[in-house]
């Protein structure tokens, strides 16, 4: 029987975590921290992973949630990191085909633009070239008006052409989680809201950590045979706590904003040049666009990146020249959200940093991995678990080969695409399908199988016993109020802030930000996890407050 990926289990672990000695012991747990402890765990190391805030509190469920090739990389002449990505984009559309989901990218060329239309058909050649051809389509070119036929609202004046091509979008946070899951049912303990705060050392090698439980305030020490820094744009922060100042990155910011579909109808992303040479993705997904991004140096608060009301503005001009019809104002903004990517530091400008990634080992023996991106984490991770690796047999213990791009994440078992579409191959798949599509309707069935892939069918088997977890939480979105429940049960959700915006986003995609519902989930959390009346509010106040400084660029 598996461990329960519940807070009995973090909590049970917390007060034996002193005494348990790791071969690995792994700070950080956005994307790249879980895939380095799944691939250590599945190679039979004991792994201890620690994070400050929830999983994928930080850049990992603040990205653009898309699994790209990297297109733009071409124009940099980065042709080793497009083949990369082409190719870890493939494997992990197997290993989580629930989660990777292939979706139509449209190019628009006006006639003033630097890069010509034919210039672009060509990159797409080469793209689809380092990519095997393993695409669900070849990229298609529409010629003047005919773009149109594709998405109706571009600016027609000055329209070259577009070109349609495919890549993959996801659910960042959902990635994390269930990598983070895999690790935990291959032994590791996966352990959020503990906050390292410092390094253990003997004979001037780092040998843990000492950290601190941000629910109760505990301090404890970690022991690791290898400690690995993992900690995304909290790098260089987290090599400062041994007092020694580093600068191996370069943060930039990239804010988005959420739209409604029916204000702004799309069937495929749309990539929109804007006149200072940046580009803007408007991403249809679901009854929702997601809008994006900016990359711009940021030198704040780590722990508190926001949207600007400039960057909101700069947005809506972009999408109001290039979609005339539009007429988008600040109050067809829904939500927002902003994150910091860990980039590697160089000395060029922003169009020139690069997107690769670095794994180093100081002199003291902390393994430090900085730099990358969402696309190619199991790479990343299997480099820095190979490191670890030698050292480890050095002193003779037996590790094993790299596993991660054979067996799926959780949720990859029992669902598969055909021609696109996501479906259940369970014993009686087709059946349950019938019965859910039923119940909950067509779009609660789709968003089940491409949140939870095999899993769905527990999520939709909470409803049997009570009828009421089978109701929507928001009347206007697919979110079930079984997920609540599975989110603490299954999902290691800790907070009132873990389900509203990573367990599910209901504070990015709800009209009113998950206002209306925030104290019905915060109550039945309350139940779950034995909360006192006086932590529900407490919960509650410090969400509200969160969403509140969030959307404080309305205001300015």
């Amino acid at each position: 029987m598996s461990t329960p990926f519940h807070a009995s289990t973090r909590a049970d672990r917390l007060e034996h975590l002193e005494d348990e000695p790791f071969d690995l012991v792994v700070i950080g747990g956005g994307i790249t921290g879980a895939g380095v402890a799944r691939d250590a765990a599945m190679r039979g190391l004991r792994v201890a992973l620690l994070e400050k805030g929830d999983l994928a509190s930080g850049t990992s469920s603040a990205s653009s949630k898309l699994v790209h090739g990297g297109l733009r990389y071409l124009a940099q002449g980065n042709l080793s990191l497009v083949f990369e990505s082409v190719s870890e984009r493939a494997r992990l559309g197997v290993l989580a085909p629930h989660l990777v989901r292939p979706t139509p990218f449209l190019m628009p060329v006006w006639r003033k633009a630097p890069t010509r239309l034919f210039l672009v058909a060509l990159a797409l050649w080469i793209y689809e070239l380092l990519a095997l051809f393993r695409v669900p389509r070849l990229h298609s070119t529409y010629r003047g008006r005919r773009a149109l036929d594709v998405v109706p609202e571009l600016q027609e004046d000055g329209l070259d052409g577009a070109v349609l091509f495919w890549d993959c979008a996801t659910d960042d946070a959902r990635l994390v989680l269930e990598t983070a899951r895999s690790a935990h049912d291959a032994g590791a303990w996966v352990l959020p809201r503990v906050a390292v705060t410092g390094f253990l050392s003997e004979r001037s090698h780092v040998n843990g950590v000492t950290a601190r439980d941000e629910l109760t305030g505990r301090t404890v020490e970690v022991r690791g045979k290898v400690v690995v820094n993992a900690t995304g744009p909290w790098t260089d922060r987290t090599l400062g706590l041994r007092r020694q100042r580093s600068r191996l990155l370069r943060p930039t910011k990239g804010s988005h904003i959420v739209l409604s579909a029916d204000r702004l109808p799309l069937t495929a992303t749309v990539m929109l040049p804007a006149e200072d040479g940046r580009t803007v993705f408007a991403i249809p997904s679901g009854e929702r666009i997601f809008v994006g991004t900016t990359d711009t140096d940021y030198e704040g608060d780590y722990d508190r990146v926001r949207v600007t009301g400039d960057e909101a503005d700069w947005f809506l001009s972009v999408l109001n020249h290039r979609f005339p019809r539009a007429a988008l104002s600040r109050d067809d903004v829904l939500g927002s959200w902003a994150g910091l990517r860990p980039l590697l530091r160089s000395d060029g400008g922003e169009r020139d940093i690069p997107r690769d990634h670095a794994v180093h080992e100081d002199d003291d023996g902390l393994v430090t991995v900085a730099g990358g991106k969402l696309t190619t984490y199991r790479l990343m991770a299997q480099e820095v678990v190979e490191l670890a690796a030698r050292r480890l047999r050095a002193e003779g213990l037996h590790v094993g080969r790299c596993p991660t791009g054979a067996v799926l994440l959780p949720g990859g078992q029992g669902v598969t695409r055909r021609t696109g579409r996501l479906v259940t191959t369970l014993p009686d798949g087709a059946a349950l399908e019938e019965e859910a599509r039923e119940r909950f309707g067509e779009d609660v069935l789709q968003h089940l199988l491409e949140a939870y892939g095999g899993r769905w069918v527990e999520v939709a088997a909470r409803t049997d016993e009570h009828a009421s977890l089978g109701e929507r939480i928001d009347p206007e979105l697919p979110y079930l109020w079984a997920e609540v429940d599975h989110a603490v049960f299954e999902e290691l959700a800790l907070t009132l802030e873990d389900v509203m915006r990573r367990r599910t986003q209901l504070q990015l995609r709800a009209r009113d930000r998950g206002r209306g519902v925030a104290p019905r989930v915060a109550a039945r959390m309350a139940t779950l996890l034995g909360w006192s009346d006086q932590e529900a509010q407490r919960q509650l106040a410090h969400w509200s407050a969160l969403v509140t400084d969030q959307e404080s660029w309305r205001s300015a």
